[in-house]
């Protein structure tokens, strides 16, 4: 079975040694790329963390800071972010390309049920960083060569002791998120159970 990202990762933490490289800028490099007016690239992190809903109410000193807790890594086409049954550690936003989310074990021989399709600006693997030993409930692969920005675990509970205000909010964003999810699936499945009725009433 080939490796996951995230389980290297862990074993990296394990042994002590750097998770991965951090994304690094100086305030004023930071600044000039988030900067609309600065003609910089389209596709900078800066302007890419501006334009993730999630994050929207940040200011940019806050996306700033958040962006020094934060990793980059580009996938190749058919590589495993993580697997299903896997304890997760990492959380991540779609820099580029496509992720696609799937319930089988990927080295079966039988065809994978692919439940999500997710593409730039989205975001997965966010219970990670809310329950301890969350153990992930899909396989996450590179649907084409993509690139993922994410933070993990460790690097949250650095943030929580040096910018806990920071924490808080990105805590609070993450959970209004998830309750929105939870909500609207709620809201399916009553409607789903309603029609199901009505169906075996006729």
């Amino acid at each position: 079975m080939v490796s996951s990202y995230e389980k290297e990762v862990k074993e990296a933490g394990a042994n002590k040694l750097e998770l991965t490289k951090k994304i690094d800028f100086s305030m004023m490099k930071y600044l000039w790329l988030a900067n609309p007016l600065s003609g910089a690239r389209k596709d900078s992190i800066p302007k890419f963390l501006r334009n993730v809903e999630l994050l929207k109410n940040f200011s940019d000193n806050e996306l700033r800071i958040l962006a020094k807790y934060l990793h980059n890594r580009k996938f190749a086409e058919g590589e495993v972010v993580f697997r299903a049954g896997e304890i997760g550690i990492g959380f991540y936003f779609i820099f580029s390309g496509t992720i696609e989310l799937s319930h089988d074990d990927l080295d079966s021989d039988i065809n994978n049920e692919k439940f999500l399709v997710l593409e730039e600006f989205s975001y997965f693997g966010e219970l990670a960083l809310l329950q301890e030993g969350n153990q992930r409930t899909a396989t996450a692969l590179a649907r084409n060569k993509c690139e993922l920005v994410g933070i993990f675990k460790p690097d949250l509970d650095n943030l929580i002791v040096r910018h806990p205000v920071l924490a808080a909010k990105l805590i609070q964003s993450i959970s209004i998120a998830l309750a929105d999810r939870l909500y609207f699936l709620t809201t399916e499945a009553s409607k789903m159970y309603k029609r199901i009725k009505q169906l075996e009433a006729k």
